[in-house]
């Protein structure tokens, strides 16, 4: 923990959000669309809101604040696409842009990853120094750490990614390596790399190969069954954050002009099993069904341990509000309205 008059100057030395001009990447996606709102709600006087594809949720908040969101749908794996989003002039970047998966698609489809994230990191970041905007905020990866039970920032680069995140990790730090490259030679530090840990929430991917929560909340609500199957035998322990939080930490960390690498993640791990009960217990609640848990033991279980240092959080007090059984429910809440017939 910094000292407290330290603390206050940070927060005192800070950048305005309020008329400034952001770009958001990814802003359709499970942090993109939180991160346009709060700038929004942070007074921005416009935001780009880019994506690939837009979703339901970005469509209604592009209606909600017409005069102020513009949607741009971009390819960001192409330079010129980049580039042409600062013909006018942009004062934030917050590059939240990433491709959601699990360590199954990213061992048998590692393309998938490799390929658009580097080009559409290394692009951003370009396009982003050359317009020599006020900040970029980069949004990496837990999976760029090697599993521990403890994760600091500064351990990344004295091992190497874990077998189920090798490709992803790397290509998130390949990223990281690009900022830290410009501010070798061109002396340019106004940005901040933020790891978070696991991430769920409200326009998460759910589907039977989605991540640990996003799949089990799809098969609660899509199995007739009265048992929910779960892989391995719920041991391993997990840091979730939920992603309106992150989508708050991305505006946080330009408020607070953190140059830095920070994690992002709940500072503690829980047990999938646990988190697999809670989600039983909110179906239970919403739907008023019972489900019993079967666990597979012939599955594995994944990395014993995936735990975030809170440290540097704690040091620029930029920590997660939502506690996991609430973000849970919110999350089942939404799915419930959003595709449940």
């Amino acid at each position: 923990m910094i000292p407290l008059q330290m603390h206050l100057t940070i927060l005192e030395d800070g950048m305005n959000i309020k008329n400034k001009t952001v770009i958001v990447t990814g802003a359709s996606g499970l942090v993109g669309v939180p991160t346009v709102e709060k700038c929004i709600d942070e007074g921005a006087a416009k935001v780009y809101a880019v994506d690939i594809r837009l979703s339901e949720q970005l469509d209604a908040l592009c209606k909600k604040h017409s005069e102020k969101i513009i949607f741009l749908q971009r390819d960001l794996t192409y330079l010129s696409n980049c580039e042409s989003l600062f013909e006018d002039r942009i004062d934030i970047v917050l590059h939240v842009a990433g491709i959601k998966g699990n360590p199954s698609k990213a061992t048998s489809q590692p393309a998938d990853y490799l390929f658009p994230m580097l080009m559409f990191n290394t692009n951003m970041i370009k396009a982003s120094y050359d317009a020599n905007v006020d900040w970029f905020v980069y949004l990496s990866s837990v999976g760029v750490y090697h599993p521990s039970p403890l994760m600091r920032e500064d351990d990344v680069w004295t091992t190497m990614p874990g077998k189920n995140d090798w490709y992803p990790g790397w290509t998130k730090r390949m990223g990281e390596l690009t900022l830290e490259t410009l501010k070798i030679q061109h002396g340019w530090d106004r940005w901040t790399i933020i790891r978070p840990s696991n991430i769920y929430g409200i326009n998460d991917y759910f589907a039977e190969d989605a991540t640990v929560i996003g799949s089990n909340i799809w098969r609660i609500f899509n199995t007739t069954s009265n048992e929910l199957t779960c892989w391995g035998d719920g041991s391993s322990l997990r840091d979730f954050v939920f992603g309106s939080d992150v989508a708050q930490a991305t505006v946080d960390v330009v408020k607070k002009e953190v140059s830095d690498i920070i994690n992002f993640g709940s500072g503690q791990a829980v047990s999938i099993k646990e988190t697999i009960e809670a989600i039983v217990d909110n179906y239970k609640h919403i739907m008023g069904k019972d489900k019993r848990i079967v666990w597979d033991t012939d599955k594995p279980n994944g990395d014993p341990v995936r735990c975030l240092s809170a440290d540097r959080q704690i040091k620029y007090d930029i920590l997660p509000k939502t506690t996991l059984s609430h973000g849970l429910l919110e999350t089942m809440l939404h799915y419930k309205k959003t595709y449940v017939k």
